[in-house]
């Protein structure tokens, strides 16, 4: 569904520089997949009450997000003076925001139905989640070093830090794919019941799409950085 555009108040700017927005609305996704992680946990052990406030919670962090995206594009000049140039700044600020979309949609598909995890599945279901928001916390440090690159020069040791986090996230985005395609033909020969099945195929699709995204933020990072 298309979201409607809000239109950011000058007189009650959320960001001093495009930086500046880029380091805060990083920030957020951070604090938005704790939450979601916490959420998830909390889901998994039935705690149903108590993750649906956490699952509320990614929600509000999103649109906080959405806030700070769209005054950055308002007021990003059309011509600027950076490292990089501002189509790129722009697309990696929504390739950014595709990650807390994406957590979003988690956050509001997981708690559509209250079930237990299979227990066929539950061991690989942990592993899985731990893989894809661990891609995405060393995201949230690569756009800190990114944001120092920005703000100095882009020397070699900086260059050398963005690679090994970029291959760090792109390794756990790979973990994560074998492990999804482990849960999905479980949970497609999951007789028992077809909608909970359904339902997790589902949750765990949005939740691969985390990981493809932040391993697109890495790649975009690493290749403006090294090609510099």
């Amino acid at each position: 569904m298309a979201k409607k555009r809000e239109k950011s108040n000058p007189k009650e700017s959320l960001i001093d520089s495009p930086f500046d927005g880029l380091k805060r609305h990083s920030a957020l996704i951070k604090k938005a997949i704790d939450e979601l992680i916490k959420g998830v946990q909390l889901y998994m052990e039935g705690r149903f009450g108590e993750a649906q406030r956490s699952f509320e919670k990614v929600a509000e962090l999103e649109h906080r997000a959405d806030k700070i995206k769209i005054e950055i594009r308002e007021n990003l000049p059309r011509f600027i003076f950076l490292p990089v140039t501002r189509d790129e700044f722009l697309r990696l600020l929504k390739e950014a925001d595709s990650i807390l979309d994406y957590a979003e949609d988690v956050s509001l598909l997981l708690p559509m139905r209250e079930e237990e995890i299979p227990d066929k599945i539950e061991d690989d279901f942990k592993e899985f989640s731990k893989k894809i928001f661990g891609s995405v916390r060393q995201v949230d440090e690569l756009m800190s070093v990114f944001v120092g690159i920005l703000n100095s020069s882009f020397g070699s040791k900086s260059k050398q830090k963005v690679r090994e986090l970029q291959l760090q996230i792109a390794k756990k985005e790979y973990e994560a794919d074998k492990i999804e395609r482990k849960i999905s033909q479980e949970l497609f020969n999951h007789d028992e019941n077809p909608l909970k099945a359904i339902h997790l195929l589902k949750v765990v699709d949005k939740m691969d799409s985390i990981a493809n995204h932040a391993e697109n933020v890495g790649d975009m990072i690493d290749s403006t950085v090294v090609s510099k």
